[in-house]
């Protein structure tokens, strides 16, 4: 066999990844959703935070796939890999933390009073929990198992094909069908009423603000990782429900918008950022 031909990576790695984070998670989500349908859920069990693996498992699946170990070790070298400006930490932990604070402030604006400290990050999901451990439960199953899929694979993927924007656009799509069996045992979810529409929303403008941050990172997840920790951490505590979730959430939707918009900028004047996959390194020209 040639050079050319043992380079040469297997195509149908988008549906390899899409099918196997789909059944992992689902697979782990189905007896919560007949257990809510049913007798009712008391609590969150751990099995909901174990689904979370799903993309990560549809990664190392679809890498697997097309390159073999190569690709494999490729994927998770640039996927985890540190080597990226300083900035982006300053990016990945610093917006969750600039949250807090105008979370908080738009609290003590609208109810004259600021949220108990002793609250902050606790949520019934976990209960005993300290926040410390909250947010490292959050980092090691959301944060981890979906970027490591979402941001860490698909993303690069699609931007073989297509720009960063219009890649992004299509994450928050899979993105958002992931979640749906969520939505039949998850209060967060099964209370939300018309306010999906805002959810779903809300996740676009994520899914653009985190593909800004992981083209910058060179493709690394590491900053995307614990940003999104770090708003699981804030919006999903107990403490959060209204104001708090509302005002972050809205922060964020302004800086999709904007990352949107430099993104469509970036694909307009035939920028394409280099984010690889895998074996195969992404077209810096711009798709026709």
């Amino acid at each position: 066999m040639s050079t050319a031909g043992t380079a040469r990576s297997r195509s149908g790695g988008i549906a390899v990844f899409v099918t196997v984070a789909f059944a992992v998670t689902w697979a782990i989500w189905a007896p919560l959703l007949v257990q809510a349908q049913t007798a009712g859920l008391e609590r969150m069990p751990w099995t909901f935070f174990l689904a979370s693996v799903g993309p990560l498992c549809g990664a190392v699946a679809a890498s697997a796939w097309e390159g073999g170990l190569g690709a494999l070790r490729a994927w998770a070298g640039r996927a985890f890999s540190l080597r990226f400006r300083w900035v982006w930490w300053v990016v990945g932990i610093g917006m969750p933390l600039a949250y807090l604070g105008i979370a908080w402030l738009v609290v003590f604006v609208v109810t004259g009073a600021w949220p108990d400290p002793a609250a902050f990050g606790l949520t019934e999901k976990l209960p005993g929990l300290a926040w410390p451990l909250v947010a490292l439960v959050w980092v090691l199953t959301f944060g981890l198992g979906e970027e490591a899929g979402w941001r860490g694979w698909l993303l690069p993927a699609l931007t073989r094909r297509v720009s960063p924007f219009w890649a992004a656009l299509i994450v928050a799509g899979v993105w958002i069908a992931w979640h749906a069996p969520a939505f039949f045992f998850n209060p967060t979810y099964t209370e939300m009423g018309a306010g999906i529409i805002g959810w779903m929303l809300a996740l676009v403008c994520g899914s653009f603000l985190l593909a800004w941050m992981t083209v910058g990172a060179r493709g690394s997840i590491v900053p995307v990782l614990l940003w999104h920790a770090g708003f699981d951490l804030l919006t999903a505590a107990d403490q959060s429900a209204g104001i708090i979730a509302s005002t972050i959430s809205a922060i964020v939707m302004v800086q999709g918008v904007l990352c949107a918009w430099f993104l469509w900028r970036r694909r307009a004047d035939g920028a394409r950022p280099s984010v690889s996959a895998g074996p195969r390194a992404v077209s810096t020209r711009s798709p026709a």
